[in-house]
């Protein structure tokens, strides 16, 4: 069975916490139960300034975790990493003879949580029309044309086709009896379309680190002359947004790094054969799967964290 992946990640490009510290002034007021002094009421000491305190290890922890677990792209990251740790802590216990009963549950579980992950792709095709017509997983504006063009109709229009396939080959594994179909074949095809999208992805995801590294060497340009000018003012606001455009070229150099994990993988699944006469062998495929699961998960925590 195959543990094909979701391409349809949609990951924020950048984002950030920010911690907020209020100052609590105090005007000296007079309590009227203090201690008195010559027949005066003394002030209470108030500290002029309090500080909010900051966000506990654990706070933090859950504050990611709920933004993770809310979105249904991120939920699938979760399940992905548990799919690929399965099978490579299978695979590496296989000759483990103190419980043989670990690697062989493992690889069950692995291939559960596969046809679980194919059961959340159901979203997916909405997600794609969605896509396709507002033009939305360009991800922004950019200045390059192509950029939206090869989202729009590479990366959606290519996602339209694979998503119902896929639905067809999960009904005809699970559903056999009623759902006549080769699945196999159903999901060979499934995967061409892809195959397409990972293209397309990588191409997009090329394109807009060429752009970002533009606009950041014109903002080092602009940098200089604002130091120049002893502007101080500006030359923050500089900092700040070539900070902005190294965190955006990094989401697209770990977004082309996925795609290129993902295309042998996508190409051997792709072929009629895959699942009596495949390429590559199994450790190769999943090898490369588990190296983009985490990947994955953690392109997608650096832009939650910022």
């Amino acid at each position: 069975m195959k543990g094909s992946d979701n391409p349809a990640d949609l990951i924020p490009e950048s984002g950030s916490w920010d911690k907020s510290f209020e100052d609590d002034k105090f005007d000296g007021e007079v309590d009227n139960g203090a201690p008195t002094e010559n027949g005066k009421a003394t002030p209470l000491s108030h500290p002029t300034n309090t500080i909010t305190p900051a966000p506990s290890i654990l706070t933090t922890f859950l504050d990611t975790y709920g933004k993770f677990a809310a979105s249904t792209f991120t939920a699938d990251q979760g399940l992905k990493i548990l799919q690929w740790s399965s099978w490579a802590i299978s695979y590496l216990t296989k000759s483990n003879t103190t419980n043989k009963h670990l690697s062989p549950s493992l690889r069950k579980l692995y291939l559960d949580l596969s046809m679980t992950r194919y059961a959340l792709r159901f979203y997916g095709l909405l997600q794609a029309l969605e896509g396709y017509l507002s033009g939305s997983w360009a991800g922004g504006d950019w200045d390059n044309p192509l950029i939206g063009r090869i989202a729009k109709y590479i990366m959606a229009g290519s996602m339209m086709f694979y998503y119902p396939l896929e639905h067809v080959a999960y009904a005809g594994w699970q559903m056999p009896n009623l759902v006549r179909v080769d699945a196999n074949r159903f999901s060979a095809i499934s995967c061409c379309f892809w195959t397409t999208y990972i293209v397309g992805d990588f191409w997009a995801s090329c394109l807009k680190w060429a752009e970002l590294k533009k606009k950041l060497l014109n903002l080092g340009e602009l940098l200089t002359g604002k130091k120049g000018n002893d502007d101080k003012e500006a030359v923050v606001e500089i900092l700040q947004e070539q900070q902005t455009l190294r965190n955006k070229i990094r989401h697209f150099k770990l977004q082309a790094l996925r795609s290129l994990l993902f295309i042998l993988p996508a190409i051997n699944w792709s072929l009629p054969k895959w699942a009596t006469d495949p390429l590559l062998s199994e450790p190769v495929v999943n090898g490369l799967m588990t190296a983009e699961a985490y990947t994955c998960v953690y392109q997608s925590l650096r832009g939650l964290l910022g």
